[in-house]
């Protein structure tokens, strides 16, 4: 990019950020929001007068993962569609860990405070991984918010967890009293991330090279992985309140679409199909897919959530329906 363009770039950006929350937009565009002097990147699209589906990534990607499939609901015309990167993920601000706690509870207020700023309060939630434990605090801190959920690969029940079940392993002993060697191991890890090449790469979780690439560079910036060392060591107190998110998803009785990727050998299957129990009114989908699915098969994500929304029209009522 020469530096014209490189200028052109930045002030479209600029610009992007400066729009007034929920303007009338139908192409999916990019731009960053300040909030509580962190500078979140995200992605947005849709009529914003449609019912709103905030997608909530995973780790360690970014909204990245949702870019193919937000194009997709766009262009079907049913949703508005919002997706953010959390501190340290992605395009987003990485500030340094001893000044910014990196908790589950301090990035869903982060994002809550996101959706505030963009002057959205009714919504849907798609939630992946990372995405669920976030996308259920928002729940339990305004559960009318919330008008359906979506769930793609991320647990509330130890189901489909299987690394987690047994008290004594290794994830739940570095839950209970942090584990050095563990926070080395993954460190090692982040560090040894390769980014896309002719050789020595392959795409074993078929999230792709642009996505690998954000992925790996977003990873590797200065202070991210201790930032993410302590988000995992803070990964076990979700575990301590699934039972309180089985119980709120009981009590909410809202639309439920659950896709599981078939593939993932980290959130397995059982872990789809244990949200029957507290949402007996689920649509349960397994997909052809692994972990990363809406990177896989968007296409068939995107019809799916078609089809749902036109079984629940009361969704697109809440926001306002023509007279009859």
């Amino acid at each position: 990019m020469n530096p014209i363009h490189r200028l052109l770039a930045m002030a479209l950006a600029l610009t992007l950020a400066a729009l007034p929350a929920r303007a009338h937009s139908e192409g999916l565009h990019e731009g960053w929001q300040a909030v509580d002097g962190v500078q979140l990147f995200y992605r947005e699209g849709g009529d914003a007068s449609a019912p709103t589906l905030v997608l909530l990534h995973g780790y360690p990607l970014s909204s990245a993962m949702y870019a193919r499939l937000m194009d997709e609901l766009v262009q079907q015309k049913h949703l508005h569609v919002i997706a953010m990167d959390y501190p340290a993920f992605g395009y987003s601000d990485a500030p340094d860990h001893q000044q910014w706690a990196y908790t589950f509870d301090h990035v869903a207020d982060t994002v809550r405070h996101f959706l505030k700023l963009r002057g959205i309060e009714r919504y849907g939630l798609y939630m992946q991984d990372y995405g669920v434990p976030v996308g259920f605090r928002l729940m339990s801190a305004d559960p009318g918010a919330i008008s359906f959920i979506v769930v793609q690969n991320g647990v509330i029940h130890l189901d489909g967890f299987p690394a987690a079940q047994d008290p004594n392993s290794p994830l739940r002993r570095h839950w209970a009293h942090r584990d050095a060697s563990t926070d080395a191991k993954r460190t090692a890890y982040a560090q040894g991330l390769v980014a896309p090449r002719a050789n020595g790469w392959t795409d074993d979780e078929g999230i792709g090279a642009d996505a690998t690439l954000l992925m790996v560079q977003s990873a590797q910036r200065p202070g991210v992985v201790q930032s993410r060392n302590d988000l995992w060591f803070d990964y076990g107190n979700n575990v301590k309140r699934y039972p309180a998110w089985q119980a709120l998803l009981r009590n909410m009785k809202i639309p439920v679409l659950v896709l599981w990727g078939s593939h993932d050998d980290y959130f397995t299957t059982p872990g789809a199909l244990s949200y029957l129990r507290d949402a007996p009114q689920a649509e349960i989908h397994i997909l052809d897919a692994g972990h990363f699915a809406s990177l896989q098969v968007p296409s068939q994500i995107a019809g799916l959530i078609a089809a749902f929304l036109g079984r629940h029209p009361q969704i697109a009522c809440e926001q306002g329906c023509g007279a009859p």
